[in-house]
């Protein structure tokens, strides 16, 4: 009896772990993962961080994100080509745009995904589908999307959501600046500007240094751009140390310069860690408009920065303390109370004046920012936000590939999949986040976004697929070392 007993229990456990490396090796290419909030999954982890989350209600399973973003991660022990995500969720109305992102980058930059946006679903406009692409209008111009595509109307008419409308190539009375331009204020980490050449070369010279605070390399890659395709990519090596001492120390210059260029827009990637500072940009090109995001680095506050932005909406945060301040924004007061918070403000302008008086801050908006009036212009179309003003911005056109949850009651579901083959990949998980701007943890308001559940379909290729993947590559390294010994 005791034996059987026995067997049987090593029988179950023997299933519990065949079925666990199934889960985790995926022979077929294909599986699915479902968890709600009263599970402990091995492969989906739970909402983080705590801060912005509410308790787990354990009687329907559910949680509430009080303040955004969160992160979740998916764990698997081999890849895959494509994620399906479905989420069931609801929310208290207050927030216009739900996104779910999927980590590209180390830097930590996400693809972004709509779950819900009340602004588009609030619209009463005539709507054209076609492809996947839907075309709202506050009255009836264009039978088709094509239509609207081969005769564009006017720029500030034009609100787009989810969709890269393609951006103008050239600016009709553009003439080269005859004077160098140089950007004293410190600028931390990544950033990205585009700038435009017309009959003269690209001239643009970095000053680096690194703050040696984290520990590894420091290496700056800088990459142009031009109709969104890469043409130069070069690295500042870091070959420096230091990082014992915890003291900065000079990066070096950069000089980037390119000849015989096409007229029109270019843009620069400055791809950096936070230890790296661009302490100064010198430049001959006129134009020098830095996308959605930057960080004023930490100048010992000598003296105010001013920037002007076309962003429909500023956001300002800081980590320093001594940062704590009232920025104008077009001369209204943002007040930056607290660290490790953001703060906005929605302006409605096509051009802002943002005052800042004391540095170590980030500024980010849906727009460009430039230290110079006249250096500020955006290729972009301009793109909704949770502020967006339709009737106030005198939109008559909005473009975008969202299209509205399911609702069942008061729960709505939404599926967005994400491609995985070129997505950053950490210990063996995907990185996930749920945004809701303006969802701010501790602010005294009842706001929330509740979650239900999350399903996870994954498709890639089969284990046969990769051991004969494997194997070819295996032979191709072989014949490659035999005709380099021949």
């Amino acid at each position: 009896m005791i034996a059987r007993i026995r067997l049987i229990l090593y029988s179950i456990l023997i299933l519990i772990l065949l079925f666990l490396i199934y889960q985790a090796i995926v022979p077929f290419g294909k599986i699915i993962y479902n968890v709600s909030f009263c599970d402990n999954s091995f492969f989906i982890s739970k909402l983080k961080p705590k801060e912005r989350v509410g308790e787990i209600n354990k009687l329907g399973c559910t949680q509430k994100i009080i303040g955004e973003p969160v992160y979740f991660n998916l764990n698997t022990q081999r890849t895959f080509n494509e994620a399906k995500l479905t989420l069931t969720y609801r929310d208290d109305g207050g927030n216009n745009i739900i996104e779910l992102g999927l980590q590209a980058d180390k830097q930590k930059n996400y693809f972004l995904k709509p779950l819900e946006n009340k602004i588009v679903d609030s619209l009463s406009w005539n709507k054209i589908e076609q492809d996947g692409v839907v075309l709202l209008q506050r009255e009836q111009k264009f039978k088709s999307i094509d239509e609207f595509l081969i005769n564009i109307p006017p720029r500030e008419e034009i609100l787009t959501y989810q969709y890269n409308l393609t951006p103008r190539q050239k600016i009709a009375s553009y003439s080269p600046s005859t004077q160098l331009t140089t950007i004293n204020q410190p600028l931390r980490g990544a950033y990205q500007f585009y700038t435009y050449v017309k009959n003269e070369p690209l001239d643009f010279n970095l000053t680096f240094s690194d703050l040696n605070i984290n520990q590894g390399a420091d290496d700056v890659k800088i990459v142009v751009y031009y109709q969104n395709k890469p043409i130069t990519e070069k690295t500042l090596p870091d070959a420096r140390g230091g990082e014992e001492g915890r003291q900065k120390t000079s990066a070096g210059d950069f000089n980037l310069n390119l000849s015989d260029l096409q007229e029109g827009f270019y843009k620069i990637a400055v791809n950096a860690n936070d230890d790296v500072i661009t302490e100064k940009i010198s430049t001959a090109q006129k134009i020098a408009s830095f996308i959605n995001r930057i960080w004023l680095a930490n100048n010992n506050n000598e003296g105010a920065a001013t920037l002007f932005s076309d962003a429909p909406e500023v956001t300002i945060s800081t980590l320093n303390a001594a940062s704590l301040q009232t920025v104008l924004v077009n001369k209204q007061e943002l007040i930056i109370p607290e660290t490790y918070r953001q703060f906005s403000l929605p302006t409605r302008q096509n051009k802002s004046e943002i005052k800042i008086a004391k540095s170590d801050v980030i500024i980010s908006g849906a727009g460009v920012f430039s230290f110079a009036d006249n250096s500020l212009y955006n290729p972009d179309y301009k793109k909704m936000t949770k502020a967006s003003d339709v009737d106030a911005e005198k939109v008559n056109y909005i473009i975008t590939t969202y299209s509205p949850a399911q609702t069942t009651g008061e729960w709505k579901t939404k599926t967005v999949s994400f491609d995985l083959t070129n997505a950053f990949r950490y210990e063996n998980n995907y990185n996930f986040m749920i945004s809701a701007p303006g969802l701010i943890a501790d602010d005294g308001a009842e706001d929330y976004v509740e979650i239900k559940n999350i399903k996870i379909e994954l498709k890639g290729k089969t284990l046969l697929e990769k051991i004969k993947e494997n194997l070819k590559f295996q032979i191709s390294n072989v014949k490659s070392m035999s005709k380099s010994k021949i």
